[in-house]
């Protein structure tokens, strides 16, 4: 089963809330290479706790 974790990022003044694999910790950096800017680094500033992503995907067609 696939886990992901919930975490807020920041590059600069921006700042985002994303789904990513739970591998990561605040304090990394990452990029994004599904999104427009694939080469923008992140800072992990947020990780929850990890969540079957079926279950983020029902959630989002509110099928829970």
């Amino acid at each position: 089963m696939t886990m992901l974790v919930q975490v807020d990022l920041r590059s600069d003044s921006r700042y985002l809330t994303c789904w990513v694999e739970p591998r990561v910790r605040v304090g990394d950096q990452v990029t994004l290479k599904s999104s427009e800017e694939p080469a923008r680094r992140w800072d992990v500033l947020r990780v929850g706790s990890p969540q079957p992503a079926g279950a983020i995907k029902r959630g989002w067609d509110n099928n829970i």
